[in-house]
This record gives structure tokens, sequence and C-alpha cells, in this order.
């Protein structure tokens, strides 16, 4: 008679298989808050950073003011860089961060 937790009934099943499956999917629910988190964190930045160069553009244009051609000609040359940025790289703490954290209160819990 074979036992839930992924054993036997007589006790001769293989031990810890369960903590074994609730920690992969703790870890696939974190991935996959992580990851949305991430485009979330990502697209907000993009689009500020987008709003800032158009009202430079506004600032320094007064004339061309609104969507011209030549202010998205600007932004888009001024966007290339941006992948590489500090402000852009330090998004990927998402991911980091929160791993971090629950190895290290896993880790404190489970102390002997």
């Amino acid at each position: 008679m074979l036992d839930p937790s992924g054993g036997d009934a007589s006790g001769g099943g293989r031990e810890g298989g369960g903590k074994r499956v609730a920690l992969i999917r703790l870890w696939l629910i974190l991935l996959a808050a992580q990851v949305l988190f991430y485009v979330l964190l990502r697209l907000y930045i993009r689009s500020r950073h987008v709003e800032r160069l158009e009202n430079r553009w506004d600032a320094r244009h007064p004339e061309q003011a609104g969507n011209t051609a030549a202010r998205r000609a600007f932004v888009a040359k001024a966007m290339t860089g941006f992948n590489r940025s500090l402000r852009a790289r330090l998004a990927l703490l998402v991911f980091v961060l929160p791993t971090l954290a629950i190895l290290g209160i896993v880790v404190t819990v489970n102390w002997q």
C-alpha cells in the first residue's frame, strides 16, 4: 500500500521525497513571481526613462514639442544603451535578493 508521501505504508520508502517536492514547488513559485515582478519593474523603469527623455526634448525644443518624428528619433537613439545602464542592471536584483533571503531563512530554521 502506498503512502501519500511517496513511500510505502510499511516505512521502507525514500525519506525526504516530499520535502524535495515541496522545495521544488517553492522554487518554481518563487521563480514565477520573480519573473513577473522583474518584467513589470523593467517596463516601469523603461517607461520612466522614456518619459524623462521626452521631457528633456520638450524643454530643449519648445517649438517642436509633441509627438514628432525628430523627438521619436531622439528617444530611440538615447534608449540604445539603456539595457547596459546601472539602473537596468539593478533590476536583476529582483532575482538575487529574494533567493538569498529564502536561502538564509531555510538555513537558519534548519540549523542544528
